[in-house]
């Protein structure tokens, strides 16, 4: 018995390890910006729809998830928060800032923000947003980020 519940943390530790858990993420600047969604419709994928944020005058679009493990040394800084409304979330809660936006160090022309959860769910995961004005133009994808295949990107 002793052997089993060991086991299965040991298996709950690697999880974490490998998914970014136990990371120290950067508090929000002081400057931090509450990022308003938005919504852009694809009329060339039969007007599928995704969520947008406005980061210094370009939009970004959902991208892709964590490939393999992130590392502190992988985010720059936390830029903002989303501020929860019926487009971000289905709690609306104007005070919770707990949906963080990041930038990331080896990307430095901000083609890609990182978004995290950072409240108490156990299996909190990153997702990143790409600028759209990076559409079909060769750029430098970190080594961390697993394209969803959007058609948007495609």
């Amino acid at each position: 018995m002793k052997k089993k519940i060991l086991g299965i943390f040991l298996m709950g530790v690697l999880v974490l390890s490998l998914t970014g858990c136990g990371i120290k993420y950067p508090d929000l600047e002081k400057d931090a910006i509450g990022f308003q969604t938005g919504n852009y419709i694809d009329e060339n994928d039969d007007g599928a729809g995704y969520l947008t944020i406005e980061y210094n005058g370009r939009t970004y679009m959902p991208y892709g998830t964590l490939k393999g493990s992130l590392k502190e040394k992988d985010i720059d800084k936390c830029i903002g928060y989303i501020i929860q409304n019926e487009n971000s979330s289905s709690i609306i809660d104007k005070d919770n800032k707990d949906t963080r936006i990041y930038t990331l160090i080896d990307d430095k022309e901000n083609n890609f923000l990182m978004e995290y959860y950072i409240g108490t769910d156990l299996m909190n995961q990153p997702s990143f947003y790409r600028a759209i004005d990076t559409k079909n133009k060769d750029i430098n994808i970190p080594k961390f980020i697993d394209s969803l295949d959007y058609n948007y990107w495609k």
